[in-house]
């Protein structure tokens, strides 16, 4: 069984990692494989243990705050800046702010403040600490003071600052677009990537083809073929050169594991041929070499990278007599990607497996020949823009169709579910084609459909920093109650964003399976209730804006009012004593107000058996002209601040649980210690402590444990 030496790693592997599952089903697949080994598979596989055991300790994390950290990439957005390297060989990230010093190939004595990884705060959003766990990043803080930098030594030192030279020449030569295209194709560098191009790439399954993988290897190898054959060196010598060039480019380039992958089977594949041996069987060859990158790097079993290059070169060459033509390849390969990436990825658009072909063939047979021959002659840029301005305006066409479908989140019966489905149906394509077709398509549906009749109906506290953001679900209507909003300095031009309306409320819809919402209802003008509206508007389809009849800022209302028009959103008034659901009771205000915390839309609402009350920013005055009312959920007003949230309020409503919608060590100290006091004895739970808060069948429950 060519399987044999992966399954054997895994199991150490699970076991060092803290994975035991893993490290139990890899021993009942080792037990199924072991019969019938060579001699020197079962002597390898034993120095692949071996290797593997060195690493029993978990990794370590920095407990000092001066450091001499060695700069391995940099990335800058706007003033801020991220520093990748390592200290004592523990890799992390540093971020600051107007750092002037401190570039890759240097190491910097700095004065830092160590932060700690952030779980998953938002359903859908970026999970830092499995991140850091799935990289091998021990630690991350912010820069205080940079003191001094000097050259790091050796060659890695000088290899990273002639690449940190050849960076900023192609973007000081180059237009933004061309310099991200060259920096990702030719060193492997993201760091002019640009949010609109992340989101079009991810969405249509592309983000893989933006980086150095196995294909660009493969191009890499091609072309030293060429540029070698008429020169009159042994055949012998050529392969070592080969070797050795594309070892340096995969350092070069990061060693992410799909190059790690493709670097470390190519060089296999040269080095066998040198005694004139060829692989005959490739899923073999491709066990081994996972074996031993997971036996030297056990992290990557977490890896996303690695699940998904060891996967789906495995899942396509098991199934290669099955696909026929480069059309029905693309499918395959987004089948398994569909299996690996539904639980991480929010949407995906159906035209994905059309984009992975058109642009596989277009990256790897047009811009990467274009992009070194630019940057060896820059001045036939002009041709790499004519392409490029082509592509972007196929990006924008698909991303204003929106043509893609959410990824409802699964339970672990509908992920066993999607697997064994699928996998059924790739038995079936290998007897009728079409019955196996569309018994993969149903799959979908099924698993679709179930997770989205299964659920109940909850009220979910987003976690957006200092702001609000609520997701109401009450059988099939979906509403959204404020969106965030964070200040962006207009003066610092920032290549990436967060806007909690696109990067926080448009990703948790997607993974609750909706498309569409039937309202969006702002309670007042404030920045940190509607500032995430057109991020949100631009992705997600809104049927009604919902705004208070009464107006205290009017220029935000003309602003608003252009947004609701520029995406063609039907505006709704509303005003006390209304009624705009059946089960929802606009209760505030009755009257205008000269301030816009005063005029805060406040509403009463039973959703799933459960009975909230949310007041915006409303003050302790206009809390009084509010209804005694039978609440189980009460939101804390203005975040939890001194001005609101009163005692008699609090002792009229009653609730039993307490929501405080505030930013991780924001710097208006919300929520008070005052407003702390009034609800002792009462559940109170916090989404800078919770993240992200659900409310449903009479309980609350924060995601962070």
């Amino acid at each position: 069984m060519p399987l044999f030496p992966l399954f054997a790693v895994l199991i150490v592997t699970g076991l060092t990692e803290g994975f035991y599952w893993v490290s139990v089903v890899a021993f009942v697949f080792y037990l199924f494989t072991r019969r019938g080994q060579g001699l020197y598979a079962k002597a390898g596989v034993i120095g692949f243990i071996c290797i593997a055991s060195f690493h029993t300790t978990p990794i370590e994390s920095l407990s000092r705050d001066t450091i001499a950290f060695s700069i391995e990439s940099r990335k800058e957005n706007g003033k801020s800046a991220r520093l990748y390297g390592n200290v004592d060989d523990l890799q992390g990230v540093l971020r600051g702010r107007e750092l002037e010093h401190g570039r890759p190939g240097e190491t910097c004595l700095m004065q830092i403040e160590v932060e700690a990884f952030q779980p998953l705060r938002n359903t859908g959003g970026f999970d830092e600490r499995y991140w850091a766990l799935s990289s091998n990043v021990s630690f991350k803080g912010k820069v205080k003071r940079i003191d001094a930098c000097r050259p790091t030594a050796g060659w890695g030192g000088r290899l990273l600052r002639w690449k940190e030279q050849q960076l900023q020449q192609i973007e000081h030569r180059h237009r933004e677009d061309v310099a991200l295209y060259m920096e990702a194709l030719l060193f492997g560098e993201s760091r002019m990537l640009d949010e609109q191009t992340s989101f079009s790439y991810r969405v249509t399954g592309l983000l893989h083809l933006l980086v150095i993988s196995g294909s660009h290897i493969a191009m890499l190898i091609v072309a030293m073929r060429v540029l070698l054959h008429p020169i009159p060196i042994r055949r012998e010598t050529k392969t070592i050169l080969m070797i050795f060039s594309i070892t340096v480019f995969g350092w070069m380039t990061g060693f992410s594991p799909p190059v790690a992958r493709a670097v470390v089977v190519a060089d296999v594949i040269l080095f066998i041929s040198l005694f004139g041996v060829t692989v005959r069987d490739p899923i073999r060859l491709l066990s081994w070499c996972a074996a031993g990158m997971l036996a030297v790097q056990p992290f990557l079993l977490t890896n996303l990278g690695f699940q998904l290059t060891i996967g789906m070169t495995f899942f396509l060459l098991v199934t290669r007599q099955i696909w026929t033509g480069l059309m029905e390849l693309s499918i395959f390969a987004q089948l398994f990607g569909l299996i690996v990436l539904w639980q991480v990825q929010p949407v995906l658009s159906v035209a994905a497996p059309i984009w992975n072909l058109l642009m596989a063939i277009c990256i790897s047979w047009v811009i990467m020949p274009l992009a070194f021959v630019t940057w060896l002659i820059p001045s036939i840029a002009p041709l790499f823009m004519i392409v490029l301005d082509a592509i972007n305006g196929m990006f924008a066409l698909h991303d204003d169709l929106r043509p893609w479908i959410p990824l409802h989140d699964l339970a672990l019966p509908s992920q066993i579910a999607l697997l064994l489905g699928l996998w059924g149906s790739l038995t079936l394509m290998n007897r009728k084609r079409w019955i196996g077709w569309g018994a993969a398509i149903m799959t979908c549906g099924l698993i679709a459909g179930w997770s989205e009749w299964a659920e109940s109906s909850r009220v979910t506290f987003l976690d957006v920093g200092q702001g609000d953001a609520i997701v109401v679900e009450s059988g099939r209507t979906v509403g959204v109650i404020d969106v965030g909003g964070v200040f962006q300095d207009p003066n610092e031009q920032k290549r990436s964003t967060f806007d909690p309306g696109e990067d926080v409320l448009a990703p948790y819809l997607w993974k609750r399976g909706e498309r569409s919402l039937d309202f969006v209802l702002l309670t007042h003008a404030d920045h940190d209730h509607i500032g995430g509206l057109e991020g949100l508007l631009k992705v997600v389809t809104v049927e009604e804006l919902w705004i208070s009849k009464e107006v205290a800022n009017a220029e935000k209302r003309e602003e608003l009012l252009h947004l609701a028009a520029v995406y063609d959103v039907s505006v709704r008034y509303l005003k006390a004593d209304d009624r705009p659901t059946p089960w929802m009771w606009i209760v505030a205000p009755n009257r205008r107000h000269e301030d816009e915390n005063d005029h805060s839309i406040s509403l009463y609402m039973n959703v799933g058996g459960m009975r909230y009350l949310l007041t915006g920013d409303l003050p302790i005055e206009g809390e009084a002209e509010l209804p005694t009312l039978d609440v189980d959920v009460f939101k804390l007003g203005h975040h939890g601040s001194n001005t609101s949230s009163g005692e008699e309020l609090l002792e009229r409503i009653d609730p039993e649980w307490i929501i405080a919608s505030v930013g991780l060590n924001n710097r208006y100290g919300h929520p008070h210690i005052e407003t702390l006091r009034r609800v002792v004895g009462r559940r109170l739970l916090r989404t800078d402590l919770k993240g992200m808060i659900v409310c449903e069948e009479n309980m609350c429950r924060g995601i962070i444990e």
